[in-house]
C-alpha cells in the first residue's frame, strides 16, 4: 500500500501562513482548509488569512493544498452543481506551470444534502473541472448517493469516514468500494495512532493501491489565548513524520 498524501485539516486563521507552508513542504503532506460561508466569506479573517496562504504557497513549489466545503456552498454543489464565485476564484488560480494552485475538491454533504443530490449536473461540475481532484465522504449517510453518482460514470474520490467528520474512529476499516474510484480514510486519526491504523488500513487494501489519510480534530491542542481547540503544528509534523516512516518501513 502507497500513501498518496497524509492530510492535515483545518489549520486556520490562529496559524501563521509561514508555519502551515513550512508542514506543508514535508513529503506527502497535505493541507486541507475547511471552507464555508459562515467563516470564509469575503473580507471574514479567515477569508483573508486562506487568500495570504494561497499568494505565498503560488510562490513555492511542492506545496499540496486542498478545501474541504461545507453547509451552504457544498449544498449548492452537491444539488445544483453550481460553485459559488468566490470558490471559483479559488480554483481557478494556477501555477507558472498551468498545475492548479488548489489540486483537490472535497464535498461534505449531510444526510439531506445527499438525499437530494443533482447526479448530472454534479458529474458535469466535476468533468468541467479536470484538473481538480473531487472527493466525497464515504458512509452509511451518503453511500446511496455514492453509488447514485457512481452510475453517471464521473470520475472521483471517495475518503471513509464513518463519523462524518466529528473525528471518531471506526469500529472497522472499510476496503476500498470501486476499483475506480481512489479511497481514502479518516476518523480519529493522530500522531499516536496512525501507524497503528495504517497497519490495519494495509490488510484490507491491495497490495499497490495508492491512498491517503486525513487527520483533523487530533492535531489540535488548548490554546489559552484563543480559548479554544487551535491546530496545532507541532502535533501535525508529529503525524506527518509518523505516517512517512510506516511508509518507509513498508
Amino acid at each position: 500500500m502507497k500513501l498518496r498524501y497524509i492530510t492535515c485539516s483545518d489549520p486556520r486563521e490562529q496559524n501563521s501562513v509561514k508555519s502551515i507552508l513550512d508542514l506543508a513542504h514535508l513529503p506527502r503532506a497535505e493541507i486541507a482548509v475547511q471552507c464555508h460561508p459562515s467563516k470564509m466569506s469575503e473580507g471574514m479573517p479567515r477569508n483573508q488569512w486562506f487568500n495570504k496562504l494561497l499568494r505565498e504557497a503560488n510562490m513555492t513549489d511542492n506545496v499540496n493544498l486542498a478545501i474541504h466545503i461545507n453547509c451552504e456552498w457544498a449544498n449548492d454543489i452537491c444539488a445544483n452543481g453550481k460553485i459559488p464565485e468566490i470558490i471559483l476564484n479559488w480554483l481557478q488560480i494556477e501555477r507558472v506551470y498551468s498545475k492548479p494552485l488548489i489540486g483537490r475538491v472535497q464535498l461534505n454533504m449531510p444526510k439531506a444534502t445527499a438525499d437530494n443530490i443533482n447526479t448530472e449536473s454534479l458529474a458535469q461540475t466535476i468533468h468541467d473541472f479536470k484538473n481538480q481532484e473531487f472527493i466525497f465522504q464515504y458512509n452509511d449517510k451518503t453511500k446511496d448517493a455514492i453509488e447514485r453518482l457512481h452510475r453517471t460514470g464521473a470520475k472521483f474520490s471517495l475518503l471513509f469516514d464513518a463519523s462524518g467528520g466529528n473525528g471518531k474512529a471506526p469500529t472497522a476499516w472499510q476496503a476500498p468500494v470501486y476499483e475506480t474510484h481512489p479511497m481514502g480514510y479518516s476518523g480519529g486519526m493522530s500522531p499516536e495512532n496512525v501507524a497503528r491504523n495504517l497497519h490495519e488500513i494495509e490488510k484490507l487494501v491491495p497490495e499497490n493501491e495508492s491512498v491517503w489519510i486525513d487527520a483533523e480534530g487530533r492535531l489540535k491542542s488548548n490554546d489559552l489565548f484563543y480559548e479554544k481547540p487551535v491546530f496545532d503544528v507541532n502535533l501535525a509534523r508529529a503525524y506527518i513524520e509518523r505516517a512517512n516512516l510506516w511508509q518507509k518501513q513498508h
